[in-house]
């Protein structure tokens, strides 16, 4: 049986992944705490209303193709973590470490989003 972090990033994922916007909102409502915090490296979103608002943004650019999850989900505890890919129409894709954390209603309440590609991953030895 999945872990409450399992269940709630795997909800997770498949929002980010779901094109359908009452779908996706329907996907982060289950799992996203409603003062959720999305920390990136250049900027905070506060509360679910904000980051569901921000994703149907993202997604809603005609030049993605998709979102791709590149590793498995590691998950224990209460937290997690993943490395995703978006894919572009013109053949470009950019890579995003995320990891976070959820509360003790086991929804997520904190995201931490690195973009680009880890620094000297897979130079480790």
């Amino acid at each position: 049986m999945p872990s409450p972090v399992e269940v709630a990033v795997g909800t997770y994922v498949r929002a980010c992944c779901e094109r359908d916007p009452a779908l996706r909102s329907e996907l982060l409502e289950a799992c996203l705490a409603v003062d959720v915090r999305m920390v990136t490296g250049s900027r905070e979103i506060c509360g679910r209303a904000a980051l569901i608002q921000e994703l149907t943004r993202f997604l809603a650019d005609p030049q993605l193709l998709g979102i791709r999850v590149l590793s498995a989900v590691d998950a224990r505890g209460s937290i997690f973590r993943y490395r995703a890919l978006a894919d572009m129409r013109d053949g470009t894709s950019a890579e995003a470490f995320d990891a976070g954390e959820i509360d003790a209603t086991g929804r997520i309440s904190l995201i931490l989003t690195f973009a680009g590609p880890l620094a000297g991953a897979g130079n480790a030895g």
